[in-house]
């Protein structure tokens, strides 16, 4: 009854955010495509006119870890490629109720091994929002833990590193943690591929050049202060910068020129790495 209950309730606000990503998408001269990343796991291509093929950004979007989907983000995605000039991909990664954790992890790690073998050659980031960067920062820990290549460069929107919330008043995030984790006693909130801020120095050493940007009073604030600090103690190169505007604000309108300033930071530090 509960999973009837969050997919009545996830139903709508899917369908009018994706009409108006769809809506967004067909006006800025992008080229859009689906593409089939694994078995039951795809995601959507932006590439705006101009953008190198040879430089990818593989996107993971925010929701809560249960809301919205890639088709939400095709306007912002596309607005993402043309100020960056890469290839953007956002990945329609699996969802509460029909999946919990591992089970995003693994198709964020699914497809960073789709990119690097779909794109020989190319410099491939990793980027995302809020939980959707919760998921980038997560395969950081997770290529780290295994010992593999990791992505040239790491960006976090509003990234949510921290879940463990046992102890705080955002009822909401709670809930979203409580939902991702599938309220399961074998599942840590504590564990790294959890919450990232959480990882050790020996992890975080593997860890690629990191940007975040935040607002400046946010339910994700704390987290990105608490993620610098980890990494500078761990000697791993992260870059921070807060605005005076609200959670992704990058991704919805309504703060033209915070928003303007922090892709334009963005490209200017992609471009360092790639």
């Amino acid at each position: 009854m509960a999973g009837l209950a969050l997919r009545g309730i996830r139903a709508p606000i899917n369908a009018v955010a994706s009409l108006v990503g769809f809506i967004g998408g067909a006006c800025n001269g992008c080229a859009y495509e689906r593409v089939e990343i694994s078995e039951g796991l795809h995601g959507i291509s932006a590439l705006a006119p101009g953008a190198d093929c040879r430089r990818v950004i593989l996107y993971f979007h925010g929701g809560g870890h249960w809301l919205l989907t890639a088709d939400t983000y095709r306007e912002f995605i596309g607005r993402l490629s043309a100020f960056t000039g890469a290839r953007v991909v956002a990945v329609e990664y699996r969802k509460p109720p029909a999946a919990q954790f591992p089970s995003g992890v693994f198709d964020a790690l699914a497809a960073w091994q789709w990119a690097e073998a779909s794109h020989p050659g190319a410099s491939v980031a990793v980027a995302g929002d809020s939980s959707g960067a919760n998921l980038a920062f997560a395969l950081l820990v997770q290529l780290a833990q295994l010992g593999q290549e990791q992505p040239v460069a790491c960006v976090g929107i509003s990234p949510w590193l921290r879940l463990d919330l046992s102890d705080t008043w955002d009822y909401y995030g709670r809930f979203c943690a409580h939902l991702y984790l599938g309220g399961r006693k074998d599942v840590s909130a504590a564990d790294p591929l959890v919450s990232p801020v959480n990882a050790q120095p020996p992890l975080v050493r593997r860890f690629p050049p990191i940007l975040m940007h935040a607002g400046a009073h946010e339910m994700t604030t704390a987290g990105v202060v608490e993620m610098e600090k980890v990494c500078a103690d761990a000697g791993a190169p992260a870059e921070v910068h807060f605005y005076k505007a609200p959670h992704i604000f990058q991704v919805t309108a309504g703060f033209p020129q915070q928003t303007r300033d922090s892709l334009t930071r963005i490209a200017e530090f992609l471009q360092r790495h790639w």
